[in-house]
């Protein structure tokens, strides 16, 4: 990713994943007060210097940080609940992704929308066995009835039948939304370009181990070497083209 870029999105990233979430009057007064040219703080300092300098509207700030203080919700019971849920903060931080880096556009943002739900997604298959300990389950109640599966099957913390079809269609899914997102490669910078590439594959490779039957993700969470992480950084640097049917569906 280019540094110029990161160095921009830190800030955004940290109040809006950080302050923004907690929803205090506080911070809203202070943020307020940011955007009227008098941050009080480094982080706030850093966020008013970033929207100044990537020329980010402040309405599309407020949008963001309004969106950031509902949490996801639980157990959501169809993949169009989660998508409402997902789908707004994708696109806002889609938007600031893009706009700092000068790309955004009609044809730019729809491809980054979905590549940003895909990310999310696999985060979310990732972090299932450890939510799964602590009651949490964040993936479509639809989809485990599809694979004839109960909430508390997979909460139980085994990789029975019915749990690998579960993950297997739902990494499917997100192979899917990112094969969706992979056009926007071509639409930004050769470094962005480079950093989604790598994202991309990164993901692609913890959906793999997600749909190994032998492995057990509640005992062995999905993680990646660093010589996977520089694997697909050196990768990057050639074209992506998305998935094949089968892959979607675990046959790798």
């Amino acid at each position: 990713m280019p540094r110029g870029l990161l160095r921009a999105l830190d800030p955004l990233l940290a109040t809006a994943l950080g302050p923004a979430r907690e929803a205090r009057p506080v911070f809203r007064q202070a943020f307020e007060e940011a955007l009227r040219g008098r941050p009080d703080g480094p982080l706030l300092l850093a966020l008013s210097a970033a929207a100044t300098a990537g020329e980010i509207p402040h309405p599309d700030l407020r949008v963001l940080f309004d969106l950031m203080e509902r949490p996801m919700p639980a157990d959501p019971p169809n993949r169009g609940e989660l998508l409402a849920w997902l789908h707004p903060r994708a696109s806002a931080f889609a938007r600031l992704g893009l706009r700092l880096s000068q790309r955004l556009d009609a044809e730019t943002l729809p491809p980054a929308e979905r590549l940003a739900c895909g990310l999310v997604l696999v985060r979310l298959l990732c972090e299932a066995p450890r939510l799964a300990s602590k009651d949490l389950n964040f993936l479509p109640l639809a989809d485990m009835e599809r694979c004839g599966l109960e909430r508390a099957e997979l909460l139980a913390g085994v990789r029975t039948p019915a749990v690998h079809a579960f993950l297997s269609q739902e990494a499917a899914w997100a192979s899917e939304l990112l094969d969706q997102g992979v056009p926007v490669c071509g639409k930004v910078g050769s470094r962005l370009r480079r950093g989604l590439r790598a994202a991309i594959l990164r993901s692609r490779r913890l959906l793999a181990q997600i749909t190994h039957p032998r492995r057990d993700l509640f005992r062995n969470p999905p993680r990646l070497s660093v010589f996977a992480r520089w694997s697909c950084a050196v990768r990057a640097w050639r074209p992506l083209h998305a998935e094949s049917a089968e892959r979607r569906t675990g046959q790798r």
